[in-house]
């Protein structure tokens, strides 16, 4: 089955956020060497509103159906949270996004993605969710290894991906990813405490937001009156739907 979208503007969204990909990426190494020296110099206003403009990408939807994968809501306290070291936080980004990693091979692997341009983004995106688990990786303090995914997620969307008949499932099942990944990180912004690793998950957070609001030109038309109720581009990135550290051990 063919999915029918504009591949030419679906093209160039993917080519302008692999751009802002590789831009991020540029300052994580420096990023990762302070925040091992436990920088903790405060950022200025101009700077802060600065981080968050670069961020703005990320006004996707970032809701995800209990069907797809074991979400937890948000923390009823703020005991779990607490709890979570700054280190905490980055082992198990690392492994959700190894667990992307991972599935969009297996996507790959079932022949589905007929359609190019969504193969191809596939294959972009893997590419970039990798990227990011290495970074948060180095900045686990070795509380992960290289390459290793969530096994409860990755579980879920093994079976889920199993489930998936047609391209258009596969694309709906990435959509949630990414946006259950974009909310994870608005979650860490607020959990993270050193600001080097707050800058490191906004960086990402865009890229995430990203991907997913390009798998929606897929999905959507573009147009309330058509799409879904569920808003695609909802005025605010929110946590809701995140992918809870509580819920979902890295092992």
């Amino acid at each position: 089955m063919t999915v029918e979208f504009d591949a030419d503007r679906f093209n160039e969204a993917v080519a302008e956020n692999t751009e802002q990909h590789d831009e991020s990426m540029r300052t994580i190494d420096r990023d990762i060497r302070e925040l091992h020296a436990e920088t903790r110099k405060a950022l200025g206003g101009a700077s802060r509103r600065d981080f968050l403009i670069r961020s703005a990408l990320a006004t996707t939807a970032v809701t995800i159906g209990s069907q797809v994968l074991p979400m937890g809501r948000l923390f009823t306290g703020v005991a779990g949270a607490q709890a979570l070291t700054d280190q905490d936080i980055a082992a198990f980004a690392a492994s959700i996004e190894y667990t992307a990693v991972a599935a969009y091979m297996a996507a790959t692997g079932t022949g589905k993605l007929t359609t190019k341009a969504v193969a191809d983004a596939a294959t972009t995106f893997a590419a970039e969710h990798k990227a990011h688990g290495d970074a948060f990786a180095g900045a686990s303090a070795g509380k992960i290894a290289k390459d290793t995914p969530n096994k409860t997620l990755l579980s879920a969307l093994s079976t889920q991906l199993g489930l998936a008949s047609v391209e258009t499932d596969i694309v709906e099942l990435a959509f949630s990813v990414e946006n259950a990944a974009a909310a994870t990180y608005q979650f860490a912004m607020g959990a993270l405490k050193d600001v080097n690793a707050q800058k490191l998950a906004a960086s990402i957070l865009a890229i995430e937001a990203g991907h997913a609001a390009i798998l929606g030109q897929v999905l959507f038309t573009g147009d309330p009156t058509k799409d879904k109720d569920e808003a695609w581009l909802p005025a605010f990135q929110t946590e809701a739907g995140f992918v809870d550290p509580t819920k979902n051990p890295i092992a």
